[in-house]
């Protein structure tokens, strides 16, 4: 009887419903790390309709800007799967904003909402779901200046082309150690400008930061003092090709790990000189005393005659643009002779 028993709690044990739930949830969707490639011959130009003034901008498409399919572990996905290009638009201090987005298969734009006098420096960006890509080129290059425009007037801006980088070592330096960040320091700004061809003053570290060891410099212009070394943006190029060819740039001072292009073209807006009516002065050279004068007259004396393409010729000078210092230019700083700059202390600082 105690075996009967056992065998029916058993059973009953057996007999039990069992009940399973299946976990369902919506379809989830992949993400797309790939971007999409960039535009290529951006450029922008200004264009007069009666009063108004627009940019027109023209681009050559992505080469991802056509869908095509591949192979890639047994199952077909796309490729190049463009969804379409925002344009952005920087004005002054770096300070960017969405003007457009455009559908694919477009490569022109005009920009409608524009000041008289302003400067812009233009990007047109492809995207896919999940990226977008920025223009690709080198800041102050005759491509990266393509891009900037100046929409009439007198222009208050100047271009700024700011070349840095960010380089990450395999180092255990202890940031707190003044002593041993110095001699990294020195050590690094040494064999940097050494590789580079320039004078070690020309390299300032703007940061460095634990986490490995990150540094971020900056690589000054040199045409002042150093006329022969080679410009910020050749030394940049220089430095991007000794990395990709040499494993052991700074054997003596750390692995090199990885290397970040944080060079950038910004406008930095300018006081421009006035009298006190506000009319803009523009013979005032020598940014001395208060007073357009003979100093001023001896530096336009020692340009004039000077044309593009000539040795010295400085286009601050042409205050009438046409490409050369001429009698046109003369005229108009006889204009100017003598007049005082209302604004002159705020522009000298």
């Amino acid at each position: 009887m105690k075996k009967l028993t056992i065998l029916i709690a058993l059973a009953a044990f057996c007999a039990v419903p069992v009940t399973a739930q299946l976990a369902t949830s919506g379809p989830v969707a992949a993400i797309d790390n790939i971007p999409p490639a960039p535009v290529t011959d951006l450029q922008a130009l200004v264009a007069s309709g009666g009063d108004t003034r627009t940019v027109a901008l023209t681009w050559a498409l992505s080469v991802d800007d056509a869908r095509s399919f591949t192979t890639f572990g047994g199952q077909i996905v796309p490729t190049g799967d463009v969804r379409g290009y925002r344009v952005y638009r920087q004005q002054e201090e770096g300070v960017e904003e969405l003007v457009a987005t455009l559908g694919a298969g477009i490569s022109e734009f005009v920009d409608d909402v524009v000041i008289e006098g302003a400067s812009y420096i233009y990007d047109v960006r492809p995207f896919d779901s999940d990226n977008e890509t920025n223009v690709d080129v080198i800041p102050g290059s005759t491509e990266d200046f393509a891009r900037i425009v100046l929409v009439g007037g007198a222009s208050e801006v100047v271009v700024e082309t700011r070349i840095e980088g960010e380089l990450t070592f395999d180092s255990n330096l202890d940031l707190q150690d003044q002593e041993a960040v110095t001699l990294f320091t020195d050590e690094f700004i040494r064999q940097l400008a050494e590789a580079l061809g320039i004078d070690p003053s020309r390299i300032i570290i703007t940061d460095i930061q634990q986490g490995s060891i990150v540094v971020s410099f900056q690589i000054a212009d040199g045409v002042d003092n150093f006329p022969n070394e080679p410009t910020p943006v050749d030394a940049l190029v220089e430095l991007k090709r000794q990395i990709q060819e040499t494993q052991d740039l700074f054997v003596t001072l750390a692995p090199l790990l990885a290397f970040a292009d944080q060079s950038s073209t910004v406008l930095v807006p300018v006081t421009a000189p006035v009298d006190a009516d506000g009319n803009a002065i523009l013979g005032w050279f020598t940014r001395e005393g208060d007073t357009v004068d003979f100093d001023d007259f001896f530096l336009f004396a020692d340009n004039f005659g000077k044309s593009e393409g000539d040795v010295g010729y400085d286009s601050r000078f042409d205050i009438s643009p046409n490409g050369a210092v001429d009698f046109d230019d003369f005229f108009r700083f006889a204009d100017d002779f003598g007049k005082v700059v209302a604004n002159a202390l705020s522009i000298q600082g």
